[in-house]
């Protein structure tokens, strides 16, 4: 008997250790190719996501070519984008950018402040967080970045409906990224 516990306090030691915690996250640099379902239609993207905590995230559109360059850019509150068509700078009304931001900080969040979710998300047994009212991210794959535990794939959900589907790839994590001013 008391090997057991012996041994479960040693694997549940060593599998919370092998973890970096997200709320030690500084920085994170991820390529994202995303999927949305509209009305029966999909439409892919693919952009680079900057985020340097605790309130910058800087998203920068790669495909496709029509969107190409496109900059999306929060930081202390103030939302802008960069069009390269127009060669402008604008407010972005879009709650994109902050919503992804918003969802960054609210993990972190609670890996500083749930004990349940902390015992589970090392775990990877969370496989779901809720979002504002109706939305839900299910994760579909965990992948240690850096010594980080990071959700790599997720579908998102309103209500009930799959409204998209997010691969991160090539991501780096406190790659000592700087803040990046948009063109003007």
């Amino acid at each position: 008997m008391i090997k057991k516990i012996f041994l479960f306090l040693v694997i549940g030691t060593s599998i919370l250790a092998s973890s970096k915690r997200i709320s030690d996250i500084k920085d994170i640099y991820s390529t994202v190719k995303e999927t949305v379902y509209l009305n029966g239609d999909k439409k892919e993207k693919e952009y680079k996501i900057e985020y340097i905590s605790p309130d910058y995230l800087r998203k920068e559109v790669v495909a496709p070519n029509v969107n190409k360059g496109e900059i999306f850019q929060y930081e202390n509150g103030k939302s802008l984008v960069y069009i390269p068509l127009f060669d402008e700078v604008s407010q972005n009304n879009s709650e994109d950018v902050s919503n992804f931001l918003s969802i960054i900080k609210d993990l972190k969040n609670k890996d500083q402040n749930d004990k349940k979710f902390i015992d589970n998300y090392y775990l990877k047994k969370v496989k779901e967080l809720k979002y504002k009212d109706n939305y839900k991210i299910k994760i579909k794959e965990y992948k240690k970045v850096d010594g980080y535990l990071l959700p790599i794939k997720m579908e998102i959900f309103e209500k009930e409906s799959k409204v998209a589907d997010l691969d991160l790839k090539d991501t780096k994590v406190n790659s000592d990224l700087k803040r990046k001013e948009l063109k003007k």
